[in-house]
């Protein structure tokens, strides 16, 4: 059975407090939803330098080499190349063999959770004996815009394998239809903020989160209460709550996975990197549901945590330490670093 072997996080220093920009634009929706804060790339940060970081730490952790990984795996939503791949740059970042198999999932916010069920038909498959999967997002958004107040930038890695595995990943549901919520099309320098709030909340993530979820519960005869944790792609604080009372999951399985009053909407990464949060705590034994949510398509995923999780804490670096590490900027500041505004060039 293939699971994760090693996992690692990366949460950029900076941090905007999104009361910031919203007495800017005080009188706006963005701005009556805002709470919390949100983690921002530092000027010479992007999903890359991330995404590197993110694997480093999922690689030591896994306590294997480099030679052995047989594929490379990225999931975003925020790649700056239309025709470009991401992957064979990350792959040489971590000195990899140029036989790695180097494969990028786009366009969606479930990206990352794509990415991992190539990962595990690989292995599956026996076609390769560990993979890399890490989820990397700094999504460009406007001023004003909802996504001001929530797009944070992160990212989260992990080694699948068969041997010592940290949490078997024991089952996988798929449920997917046409929804259009978000987008950004190749002339759209920002993601868009034309999208009916409701209709996403209640048809697109509320339906396929639950649908997917349930839909694997009935293929292992388990109900939401079974589970120790469970986490939910976070585009925003409430959406988790709503999923979570339809399938009847406490608050309190919800917590530890908890990250966007924190760090602010991951994108593709949010429910790994609150997966990373769960898994700093998880005891041997107990079970874990994930459930990703994009572009109309969710992936759910049941695992149960292994003994080897005590034997590797020592050699992660938990998401704890990036809620303590952490400076914060001024609007102005933010709007520098992501060109919203720019100096004359005279």
């Amino acid at each position: 059975m293939a699971g994760i072997v090693g996992y690692g996080v990366y949460i950029p220093k900076p941090r905007l407090k999104v009361e910031d920009p919203t007495r800017v634009w005080a009188g706006s929706a963005a701005a009556r939803e805002a709470r919390g804060e949100k983690s921002i790339c530092a000027a010479d940060e992007d999903i890359i330098t991330m995404a590197v970081d993110a694997s480093e730490k999922a690689i030591r952790h896994a306590g294997i080499d480099p030679s052995q990984i047989g594929a490379m795996y990225i999931g975003t939503s925020s790649s700056p190349y239309i025709e470009r791949t991401l992957s064979p740059v990350l792959a040489e970042a971590l000195e990899m063999s140029p036989e790695t198999t180097m494969i990028d999932y786009c366009g969606s916010l479930n990206a990352a959770a794509m990415a991992l069920l190539g990962c595990l038909d690989a292995i599956e498959a026996k076609r390769i004996r560990y993979g890399v999967v890490v989820g990397t997002e700094d999504r460009a958004t406007a001023p004003g815009s909802e996504g001001e107040v929530s797009f944070g930038a992160g990212a989260a890695a992990f080694v699948i394998g068969t041997e010592k595995t940290i949490a078997d990943i024991e089952g996988v549901h798929t449920y997917s239809t046409l929804v259009t919520d978000r987008w950004r099309s190749t002339s759209d320098p920002t993601v868009s903020n034309y999208f009916d709030y409701r209709f996403d909340r209640e048809y697109g993530y509320q339906k396929h989160v639950v649908e997917a979820s349930k839909g694997l519960m009935e293929k292992l005869q388990r109900k939401g209460e079974d589970f120790t944790y469970v986490v939910f792609q976070q585009p925003d604080p409430r959406l988790p709550g709503l999923a979570a009372r339809s399938l009847g999951v406490k608050r309190e399985q919800l917590a530890s996975g908890t990250i966007i009053p924190l760090f602010g909407d991951l994108g593709s990464s949010s429910a790994f990197v609150g997966l990373a949060a769960v898994l700093d705590k998880a005891k041997p034994g107990e079970s874990i549901l994930l459930s990703s949510y994009g572009s109309g398509s969710s992936n759910a995923f049941s695992m149960i945590v292994r003994d080897e999780i005590d034997k590797k804490r020592e050699n992660v670096i938990p998401v704890e330490k990036y809620l303590k590490r952490k400076e914060y900027i001024d609007y102005p500041t933010y709007l520098k670093w992501t060109e919203a505004i720019k100096r004359a060039a005279y």
